[in-house]
């Protein structure tokens, strides 16, 4: 059980709960590490710094916004999504792959079902190679699917500029990962933070995960 996955659309508490993840595995004396595989890595994190500073496309720190400007860039080609992938594959064999051999946990804030998400916004449709090449990622690991209603998320993004569509549409894209990471993984949790708060997201995450300390 060295890998632990939570992801889910922003706003549902991912984050936190990762965090305190980290804290209780610590709390048992256990090797833990806290990962996020994060968008625009490597090549496409010097490309994305070329086009703002010529303006090309905002310099912000908002990923619906930079998702949002690289899909009229990139929306007809596949040039962002063959980089993307090749610097995925590649933070993975450097940061993850090294760690699991030496039995070091580590918990995912984001990982590569919150990547793909990222790929169909930006990309349209996936090819089903990379598809299944990304969700191979998590193989063997627990994997945590932290969401909420689009509404809810709506209120707790009041900083960013979002809306009730886009985020239906995020949910759905979720919950398609969601079936197609089932034959992949050790274990599967779904925890819906809509209507509980932070602190019993957390104690409800933790007590599912104390079973594997």
């Amino acid at each position: 059980m060295p890998l632990i996955i939570l992801f889910g659309p922003d706003g549902s508490g991912k984050t936190s709960i990762a965090s305190e993840v980290v804290k209780e595995f610590k709390r048992a004396n256990k090797r833990v590490v806290y990962i996020k595989m994060k968008s625009h890595h490597l090549f496409m994190y010097l490309i994305l710094k070329f086009f703002q500073k010529f303006g090309i496309t905002p310099t912000t720190y908002s990923p619906r916004v930079l998702d949002y400007s690289l899909r009229q860039i990139f929306k007809n080609s596949k040039i962002f999504l063959i980089l993307e992938f090749f610097n995925v594959i590649i933070w993975y064999l450097i940061f993850v792959s090294p760690r699991l051999k030496r039995r070091i946990i580590l918990v995912a804030d984001r990982f590569s079902p919150d990547t793909i998400v990222s790929f169909h916004i930006i990309s349209g449709n996936i090819p089903y190679v990379i598809r299944k090449i990304l969700l191979s990622l998590c193989r063997e690991s627990i994997v945590i699917y932290v969401y909420a209603h689009s509404h809810i998320l709506l209120s707790r993004k009041v900083d960013e500029r979002l809306s009730g569509t886009y985020l239906k549409y995020i949910i759905m894209l979720y919950n398609e990962i969601l079936k197609q990471l089932a034959p992949f993984v050790q274990d599967l949790i779904v925890i819906n933070t809509s209507y509980i708060s932070n602190d019993q997201s957390i104690d409800l995450v933790l007590k599912l995960i104390r079973k594997y300390l």
